[in-house]
């Protein structure tokens, strides 16, 4: 084995820049894989860790049946007819066991500042809301009912788009017409790519009622967020609370609870989809650097015709022969494989010092990865390999 690797070697030495090409194939198809398995990984723990700071006493209610899905406070829940309402949110707060509940509701509108935003995203909640986001502030503190409802707190990126001041405490924010009063800048929430759940970077809070007021209708609630009294009770107390809103429903199941710490499903599927599609793809790009080394290898059985008739004639067996073709695959898609991983370990060293998206090593794949790729480089590498060893020696030894 050790005679053919050399020999596989020095014949690839002899043609570099085809061997390279054959490769590439090899190279791309391993980089590819290991990248999107790394990169969604990456993104479902980012995602995990986002919803975390919710805390295992926090459940979520939404509209819509339990088998619907809909997103993790994406405000995207459709028409008002769909959404929840305040009466909801009352039944909510009013449930065995549940310590606070807050709506959370999209209102239009555009607000200005020292420039104005035209289409931000604006939620209307309660002043309960920063006790279960769990997210600290960058300057003051989130309204409350003594700022008679013209307090808002602002998403750390849309406080950068409205206002010139770093910290624009005290500041004036017009939206319907109205001068609202900046109570606070959240500090910056972490947004994975791929996440179902709103940017809040980019919201302007607002208080609930006033909101309703200004509006000059009934908010629907795309999500209610409710806090257990205690986390070893949250199963027990979400129960009574979907018997509550059964009642109140008349028995319709027209809404889901759900664990904040387990929200994370809807967009877990959303990215572990769009990694089985990429990865698919680039297991094609692995079969495809395949075909290339066969092509290849079917070329240096016919240029090497004569090598081969010779070889036959002093006494080599069939099986010397494959087993000298076999080692050139072999030795291709090693090489191939192991720039692949190369490139790939690079590429998320690269995105975790560059973007927003934090790719993680995935072990089992950085193995899985480079073992399919020599498998996919012996199947069609012994195809050639086996046509050699057929040859006719005197068929060979004629060949010019």
């Amino acid at each position: 084995m050790g005679d053919n690797v050399r020999l596989a070697l020095r014949s690839l030495r002899s043609s570099k820049a085809r061997s390279f090409l054959t490769m590439l194939g090899i190279i791309i198809g391993v980089a590819a894989v290991i990248l999107v398995v790394c990169i969604g990984q990456g993104v479902k723990q980012q995602i995990a860790n986002q919803l975390s700071r919710y805390g295992n006493d926090v459940f979520v209610v939404r509209p819509g049946p339990p088998q619907s899905g809909g997103g993790w406070l994406t405000g995207l829940s459709g028409s008002n007819s769909g959404l929840l309402t305040g009466a909801d949110l009352t039944v909510v707060a009013k449930a065995q066991g549940v310590k606070e509940a807050v709506p959370l509701s999209t209102v239009s509108g555009s607000v200005s500042g020292d420039f104005t935003e035209k289409s931000p995203l604006i939620i209307a909640t309660t002043s309960d809301f920063a006790d279960i986001i769990n997210q600290s502030m960058e300057a003051g503190g989130f309204f409350d009912e003594q700022s008679g409802g013209k307090g808002v707190v602002l998403g750390s990126n849309l406080a950068k788009r409205l206002f010139t001041d770093n910290a624009p405490l005290g500041q004036a924010l017009v939206w319907h017409g109205q001068r609202f009063m900046v109570a606070g800048v959240f500090n910056h929430f972490d947004a994975p790519p791929f996440s179902l759940e709103a940017n809040f970077n980019d919201a302007v809070f607002v208080p609930y009622l006033t909101a309703q007021d200004l509006s000059g209708t009934v908010l629907g609630v795309y999500q209610i967020i409710a806090r257990a009294d205690s986390a070893a009770d949250t199963n027990s107390v979400m129960t009574n609370t979907n018997q509550a809103l059964l009642s109140a429903h008349n028995g319709s199941q027209d809404f889901n609870l759900v664990p904040a710490a387990g929200a994370a499903d809807d967009s877990n599927q959303t990215i572990r989809l769009l990694t089985m599609l990429i990865a698919g793809a680039a297991i094609l790009a692995l079969l495809v650097g395949g075909v290339g080394i066969m092509n290849v290898m079917l070329v240096s059985v016919t240029e090497r015709m004569y090598e081969i008739g010779l070889r036959k004639a002093i006494g080599a067996t069939n099986q010397q022969i494959m087993r000298q073709f076999v080692a050139e695959a072999f030795v291709l898609s090693g090489f191939g494989a192991v720039i692949g991983v190369i490139l790939s370990l690079a590429g998320v060293g690269l995105l975790r010092a560059y973007t927003s998206l934090q790719a993680v090593v995935v072990w089992d794949v950085l193995l899985l990865a480079p073992l399919l790729a020599l498998a996919v480089g012996l199947f069609f590498g012994s195809m050639p390999a086996l046509k050699a060893a057929r040859k006719d020696p005197i068929e060979a030894l004629r060949h010019d």
